[in-house]
């Protein structure tokens, strides 16, 4: 199977369902071999960095042959080396040529793509987070413990409720917009979805059938798979947080995604291409 990327590719939807149909969580997962191939693209996406970390590690464990054709543009490339996505999967036994790129650390990464366990691991690479962003210096440090709160608020949700096989993965970066700046954080896992953790609440399960449903449910106050009405606070409270202006979140788990802006209320909906597991990323745009 060979999984082609377009030239600007921002996450798992820009991809052709007819290759990803398959999904590396299941035992009818059968592929001999995977190939993802990053060479048309100018443009990656953190949340497309996650999707390639995740279906690729999940491949690999259905014992795949799994090979990264790495972008022909070179900055692209160097730009997902600096990033740490080719290490992390060589280090699978994956195969990724990349040979002659250099890559120094990546200036713009609060957090390179990072693989975590626990919730011991959380809240090590929080803080790590957190003490980079303030050695960068951007000028805004009231943002600071807003983002690496949202992201400890997602990456603990990936530890506590997926059962993913892989673990889970997250990235906090910024990007500069002319006048403005743009801060995204995203964690990702190739664990059971949102459906499926919130199914395990017998209250719930009566509620839900489809992975759309889940998700809009899940952004609601003291909405759990595990029923103890002191939960569920984390994601509604990041979901409320990115109702403010210049801000979004997007949630992509099986066949369903919900975005929420200050604009959007929410705006859940039916995707073709499926995430094996979760992905959430949240955007937080401010004026230099």
């Amino acid at each position: 199977m060979r999984i082609t990327a377009p030239a600007k590719f921002r996450h798992a939807s820009d991809l052709r369902p007819a290759e990803t149909s398959s999904d590396p969580r299941e035992p009818s997962f059968r592929d001999s071999e995977v190939v993802v191939d990053l060479r048309p693209c100018q443009f990656v996406w953190p949340t497309a960095i996650l999707w390639c970390a995740t279906y690729m590690l999940l491949a690999r464990q259905r014992e795949t042959s799994s090979q990264l054709l790495v972008p022909e543009n070179t900055g692209v490339a160097v730009y997902l080396k600096s990033a740490g996505l080719f290490e992390i999967l060589k280090n699978e036994g994956i195969k990724v040529d990349d040979r002659q790129l250099y890559a120094g650390p990546n200036i713009q990464a609060a957090l390179p793509l990072t693989r975590f366990r626990s919730t011991v691991d959380v809240e090590n690479i929080t803080n790590q987070a957190f003490d980079a962003l303030t050695k960068m210096n951007l000028g805004v440090g009231n943002l600071y413990p807003l983002i690496t709160e949202t992201f400890a608020e997602l990456a603990m949700n990936a530890v506590q409720h997926s059962d993913s096989s892989i673990g889970a993965f997250g990235i906090i970066q910024f990007y500069d917009e002319g006048a403005n700046r743009r801060f995204v954080c995203a964690v990702a896992h190739g664990g059971i979805g949102i459906r499926r953790s919130l199914e395990r609440n017998p209250q719930l399960s009566r509620r839900i059938f489809y992975d759309w449903d889940a998700i809009e449910l899940a952004t609601k106050e003291r909405i759990s798979g595990t029923g103890d009405p002191t939960r569920g606070i984390g994601l509604y409270g990041v979901a409320d947080d990115m109702r403010r202006p210049s801000s979004q979140l997007i949630i992509h788990s099986g066949i369903g995604m919900l975005r929420i802006t200050e604009q959007i209320e929410s705006e859940s909906k039916r995707v073709r291409v499926l995430f094996p597991g979760t992905l959430v990323f949240a955007s937080i745009q401010f004026r230099s």
